[in-house]
């Protein structure tokens, strides 16, 4: 802009800087919630006074995992459609805005509802406390890798073929990300580190299942937001 004023020049500049603001707040969309979901699962364990879902190793797997693979996705978002159409961002509104806080906190408590419900079932149908809490980093996962998809966008649908073949960088640490927790779940150095124990068939799927309801329940509060009015966070 200071080499070269024409018009159009300045309306991409501009462009580009909304297209970047976003991107930063859709990190903290995702990254929030996500570490806020696993103090959680450990503070509700403390104070309910059960074992703990997950260890603390554990906890620094999940982290390793999300920030060097999941969190990469939005350095490559592209712009949402009608970035130039929305009027200037007013001055004095925060980074972290109401909508923005609200959507952070429900996550945060689906997240962990996830997590404990895995681990209680577990616990119910006889298995292991090692296993139990294998099963519980891999909700915990799972439920982020589901809700990747969810933050690429602030209140539009998922249910759009874009949600998968809009950013295939997502598409690619999403790939990499499944294959780190097979090794995480399957490989015995792996387990003879972080105290894991292989998963069957059924637990992948209560698994599956559980993560699928949050994606629901988080496409139903971004419906609601819609119905709102609202577009942006």
């Amino acid at each position: 802009m200071l080499t070269d004023d024409n018009f159009a020049t300045i309306a991409r500049a501009v462009r580009e800087g909304r297209v970047v603001f976003d991107n930063i707040k859709k990190t903290l969309l995702f990254t929030l919630p996500t570490n806020v979901g696993e103090a959680g699962v450990i503070v509700l364990a403390i104070f309910w006074g059960v074992a703990l879902p997950v260890t603390a190793g554990q906890i620094l797997w999940v982290n390793l995992i999300t920030s060097v693979t999941l969190s990469l996705a939005f350095a490559f978002e592209p712009a949402e459609d009608g970035v130039m159409r929305h009027g200037p961002r007013p001055p004095t509104e925060p980074l972290l805005t109401r909508p923005l806080v609200l959507r952070m906190v429900f996550v945060s408590l689906l997240m962990v509802a996830v997590t404990f419900s895995v681990f209680e079932w577990e616990l119910s149908r006889g298995s292991s406390l090692e296993l139990a809490r294998t099963a519980a980093v891999n909700a915990l996962v799972v439920s982020e890798l589901f809700y990747l998809f969810h933050a690429r966008h602030f209140t539009r649908s998922a249910f759009r073929l874009e949600t998968v073949t809009g950013n295939p960088v997502a598409i690619g640490v999403s790939l990499l990300m499944v294959a780190l927790q097979l090794l995480f779940t399957y490989a015995p150095f792996m387990q003879a580190v972080f105290q894991t124990r292989a998963l069957d068939l059924l637990s992948w799927s209560v698994i599956g299942t559980l993560a699928g309801a949050l994606f629901l329940l988080i496409e139903l509060e971004k419906a609601l937001w819609r119905m709102s009015g609202v577009r942006r966070m």
